[in-house]
């Protein structure tokens, strides 16, 4: 387990990205995504961490002294209080999503335990809002899946309702998930300044996504999160996204020809250079 010399927070519902509290962390250094132990409630306008033996997903940050300070009065955590406080703030062991060291983090708790009573089966706080609506939904694709000829040979060929392209800045295009038969699939990692991927995201039914849950062996294999992506008018949407289980990142290596070449045909469909594909 790693440790760092400035507090690391693992942030799980409203304080992630593109979700309504995420200005709290505005500037601060973002580590990655992170899988921690509990249970995950929905506690109506925002969600609450409980014990128990299930996987929770969240970010972390590296934050000072003074925003962590901050970030206990928006949890309603008063150290002088406990009795008192809405959440409380307890050190956790969270696995990054790229596979790398586990990392002691600080993450806040739900005290009120009565009302923990409806727990978030996917542990992932952004893509559960997504599921609360049965409209069309953004699916981010980033592998072999960003031709459309090879997702609609999985899913029917009316299964695409739109689609836009751009990069997730910090991003990289990584060969390092673990296959059946032993070769390797893409993952996508974030990496941070310097680093952007190519995407696109298609508007999806929510049965399609439920379908493509199957190919892509979630969540086993794959686990299926909720992302912020840039959207062609400049705003930020959010849309569902598969990267690696951690136990299934292995150390990176080029992909069998066949698979690679559905990657190349998505860059030349979308007007991504195939030049920038690792390795």
């Amino acid at each position: 387990m790693t440790t760092r010399t400035s507090p690391v927070v693992f942030v799980y519902g409203t304080l992630l990205g593109g979700m309504i509290l995420s200005e709290a962390l505005a500037g601060a250094p973002f580590l990655g995504h992170g899988r921690t132990g509990g249970v995950l409630y929905d506690l109506g306008s925002y969600p609450g961490l409980g014990p128990g033996t299930g996987a929770v997903y969240g970010e972390l940050y590296a934050v000072d002294r003074a925003r962590l300070a901050r970030l206990d009065r928006i949890e309603g955590f008063d150290p002088r209080d406990l009795a008192g406080s809405l959440y409380l703030r307890r050190p956790v062991d969270v696995q990054p999503l790229d596979g790398g060291p586990r990392i002691e983090a600080y993450s806040y708790f739900y005290c009120d335990r009565p009302r923990l009573t409806q727990p978030i089966p996917c542990g992932d706080y952004r893509r559960h809002k997504l599921e609360q609506s049965d409209q069309p939904q953004w699916y981010i694709a980033y592998g072999s899946n960003m031709s459309s000829a090879r997702l609609r040979e999985r899913l029917g060929g009316d299964a695409i309702r739109a689609v836009e392209t751009g990069y997730l800045e910090g991003y990289a295009l990584r060969f390092n998930k673990r296959a059946h038969d032993g070769g390797v699939y893409a993952n996508l990692a974030y990496r941070g300044a310097g680093h952007r991927c190519p995407f696109a995201a298609y508007l999806l039914s929510p049965d399609a996504l439920d379908e493509l849950d199957c190919w892509e062996g979630e969540p086993g294999h794959y686990v299926r999160l909720g992302l912020p992506f840039p959207k062609a008018d400049g705003g930020l949407g959010l849309g569902h996204v598969y990267v690696a289980a951690p136990e299934r990142v292995i150390p990176d290596r080029m992909p069998d020809p066949d698979y690679l070449q559905h990657l190349l045909a998505g860059y030349e469909e979308h007007g991504f250079d195939p030049g920038a594909l690792p390795g």
